[in-house]
């Protein structure tokens, strides 16, 4: 007799990760008030509104026999478990446990695992499901609003940029403290191996430690970046061109980049390099304006700072597609065609 029998979900399940507010963000388009302040990013204060920014919390039962402990969930691409491998902990007292922060449209296979009445480790049979094919891929990562993954995102060629090699947020242990568990997440489950900071060197200076949050074995880089229009420089060129070779060595890779919330600095970089890699025109619109789901206010497309970063992308291809605008912009900055042709080629899937 199995120690643990799975119950949900059940097999050939297809699990939906985003919550009713995102949603109806997505689905519903709802627009945002063209904000009348001009957006202070190095300055930003967070708002009294609810974080609607944290993925939905998935719900993964079983029955034990009278012999059996569980342990934790494993969840993964590999029904052989052979590959990479998250761990979601079984609660002592129950017989379910969440789940989170999974891939999206992708399918998964999962099992108990724990101990039997003689203290042996001990698993239950496999299950698969899918999660729906919704992007963006939000993350929990507790502490720390306004994170999701850069892939997921599905072309104009029909291809999806591939998932768990960035993730984009805030920072970590300044204005927003990472939680033990959050921090644990990040390095353990999504196995961040580089932590690329985009902060200044005045946000720096207040952090006791220095600049980096995680632990000494994740790589530190630090690259100064600007946001929106005030990236048109020789100094930005370099640092973009700088952060963009960073992105060209899969031994950075998973990265989590970030500034202060995750939401201009970031939010212009990500732009630039999801229209790079053909990510639909109102899809990249819609992902910088997703930022207002967390805890930063709101991001709207209309505000003056982001029409004037669209205005400046418009000077590098008149007339053309985002996709044609990040690309001149990426090549005015000194990245070669040979380098996006292998960004492309590590980022699509």
């Amino acid at each position: 007799m199995e120690c643990f029998t799975l119950i949900t979900p059940c097999e050939g399940e297809v699990l939906a990760q985003h919550t009713t507010e995102q949603r109806d963000f997505r689905t519903l388009r709802e627009r945002l008030k063209t904000q009348e302040e001009r957006i202070d990013w190095l300055h930003l204060k967070q708002s009294e509104l609810a974080d609607h920014s944290i993925p939905k919390m998935l719900r993964f039962a079983w029955k034990s026999a009278d012999n059996g402990v569980a342990k934790c969930i494993e969840v993964s691409e590999d029904p052989q478990f052979t590959g990479h491998i998250m761990h979601f902990e079984a609660p002592s007292d129950k017989t379910e446990a969440q789940v989170h922060s999974l891939k999206v449209g992708t399918q998964y296979y999962w099992r108990v695992v724990g101990t039997d009445m003689a203290g042996e480790p001990v698993c239950s049979s496999v299950a698969s499901f899918r999660t729906a094919d919704e992007a963006p891929r939000w993350i929990f990562f507790e502490g720390v609003p306004n994170v999701r993954d850069l892939g997921g995102w599905m072309t104009k060629t029909g291809q999806r940029v591939r998932q768990g090699l960035v993730y984009r947020g805030g920072e970590m242990n300044s204005h927003q403290t990472a939680t033990a568990a959050g921090l644990k997440f990040a390095e353990e489950e999504l196995g961040i191996h580089t932590d690329l900071d985009i902060r200044g060197p005045a946000e720096l200076a207040v952090l006791a430690s220095g600049g980096p949050a995680l632990s000494p074995h994740v790589k530190w880089i630090n690259v100064r970046l600007r946001a929106y229009d005030e990236i048109d420089n020789a100094e930005q060129f370099a640092a973009y061109a700088k952060v963009f070779r960073i992105l060209l060595d899969p031994a950075n890779f998973p990265i989590y980049m970030h500034c202060w919330g995750g939401a201009d600095r970031t939010g212009t970089l990500v732009f630039l390099l999801n229209a790079v890699l053909g990510v639909q025109d109102e899809e990249l619109l819609l992902d910088y304006e997703m930022t207002a789901l967390a805890t930063w206010g709101a991001r709207s497309r209309d505000n003056e700072l982001f029409q004037g970063f669209l205005a400046m992308l418009e000077r590098f291809a008149p007339g053309q597609d985002f996709q044609a605008q990040a690309t001149a912009y990426w090549r005015a900055a000194g990245v070669t065609t040979a380098e996006l042709d292998h960004f492309t080629e590590l980022f699509l899937e």
